[in-house]
């Protein structure tokens, strides 16, 4: 199956290319610079106008419609439309299988088997398709933890290589508590949601998510006062819960308690399966703000190096993030909200330098050219530049699966984690990244 639309979707392909994925070898960091580079000051100390802010909250604003705008992943969840035919619900569903549609069972690798017939059509059969009425009510929900949303309703993983763990192929992406979602159907055996976010569209465990009515979901959608997670990841308890994963990015509506204490609105799901509010002091610190981040250069580089070492989390899986989360989170940290995946990211991004046909030389000029938090995106991978190093050379930051090294054993080498590296490194075809980018995009 090709999964070359959707993130960091080479590490599906590595797994099954190594042939026994549950054998593959413990991550490395072989192409990961060490030292002074990897550290956000010595990139923040290049930039002359690194605090300068360079997007007022109006023009984010601005921004973030052109990007929905320009790409249709990302959704003005206000204006979402109260009904829908059945129809229409059916295309989305659909959709959102991805290369699981139409309907030919894959070949992928349930645990240490081939999945089964049987197995294939309990799934598609629980999307629930044929119960779909001609008027769809669209339902208000709000995620109560961090879940996954899925191609398909099922929690079961799909692979591409057997007893694999780390790239499951029915893994759309993760979000975050305190976020709203509309519900438009229910999974045959009613333990999935199907659901349309900010960002993606997919089935996600019913009991993630508490429903509630329009005004109250509405106040999650666009909150009038919120706290933003700015540490990479954050766990956060209501009074007599359990704590839970936020990670970089997340928003979540704040109020003033009658003390005058900042209290979140952290939501929960009752017996019912509705929306409770429960309101939870908090002191703002390195990791919570209120309100978004400003936009300037070193933000963005310190945000980007708070996920360093970090583990690559394919999807969202491992409590982390792959390539195209990691940039996404930490552009919505300063309330920019690109897509999710990589190949929409390069396609909405409002300027692009594209640079097949052009010389290394030239692609390194291009790419020099680029201010820190620019994105280079090559095939299945992107990475934000940071830029250049004491000899000149520019550098970048990226959520990384594996590469070659064909200068010393042609072999895989797996990293999966968050590192600082150059250009240099190698695909299966031994070209380096460098001639294997496809184009830089920016903000402005």
């Amino acid at each position: 199956m090709n999964y070359q639309n959707y993130f960091c979707v080479a590490a599906s392909a590595m797994a099954a290319a190594y042939g026994f994925a549950g054998l593959m070898p413990a991550a490395e960091a072989g192409i990961a610079v060490q030292g002074e580079q990897a550290t956000a000051e010595y990139w923040t100390a290049r930039q002359p106008e690194g605090e300068k802010v360079l997007l007022s909250a109006e023009d984010i604003q601005k921004l973030n419609d052109s990007l929905r705008a320009r790409n249709d992943t990302l959704r003005d969840l206000v204006d979402f439309p109260a009904t829908l035919t059945g129809q229409q619900v059916k295309n989305r569903i659909f959709a959102a299988m991805q290369d699981y549609w139409p309907g030919e069972k894959p070949e992928d690798y349930a645990g240490n088997h081939i999945l089964t017939p049987a197995e294939w059509e309990y799934v598609r059969q629980n999307c629930n398709i044929d119960s779909l009425s001609e008027k769809v009510e669209v339902q208000y929900g709000v995620t109560t933890q961090r879940g996954d949303i899925r191609l398909l309703p099922t929690s079961d993983g799909w692979y591409s290589a057997p007893n694999d763990i780390h790239y499951d192929n029915l893994q759309g992406t993760a979000i975050d508590p305190a976020q709203s979602v509309a519900v438009l159907a229910v999974s045959r055996d009613g333990k999935f949601y199907f659901v349309q976010s900010k960002d993606y569209q997919g089935w996600l465990a019913a009991a993630n998510v508490a429903l509630t009515d329009y005004k109250t979901w509405l106040n999650f959608v666009e909150p009038r006062d919120f706290v933003v997670v700015i540490s990479n990841k954050k766990k956060l308890a209501a009074s007599g819960g359990a704590e839970e994963l936020y990670q970089m990015g997340a928003t979540i509506p704040c109020k003033k308690d009658a003390n005058g204490r900042l209290a979140l609105q952290l939501p929960a799901r009752d017996a019912a399966g509705r929306l409770e509010i429960v309101p939870t002091p908090v002191q703002l610190d390195s990791t919570l703000h209120q309100g978004y981040l400003p936009y300037s250069y070193n933000n963005t580089i310190r945000q980007a190096f708070r996920f360093l070492g970090d583990v690559y989390g394919w999807g969202g899986q491992d409590e982390s993030v792959d390539c195209s989360s990691f940039v996404q989170d930490v552009y919505r940290s300063m309330g920019i909200q690109i897509p999710r995946d990589a190949d929409q990211q390069e396609a909405a991004l409002p300027v692009n330098q594209p640079l097949v046909g052009l010389s290394t030389t030239e692609r390194y000029d291009e790419v020099k050219k680029a201010k820190p938090g620019a994105l280079c995106f090559k095939p299945g991978h992107v990475m934000m530049t940071i830029g250049q190093n004491d000899a000149g050379v520019p550098m970048v930051i990226h959520s990384a699966s594996s590469y070659y090294d064909y200068k010393v054993d042609a072999q895989k080498h797996y990293i999966r984690q968050v590192i600082v590296s150059d250009l240099t490194y190698q695909n299966s075809q031994g070209t380096q990244t460098i001639d294997g980018m496809s184009s830089i995009g920016s903000i402005k």
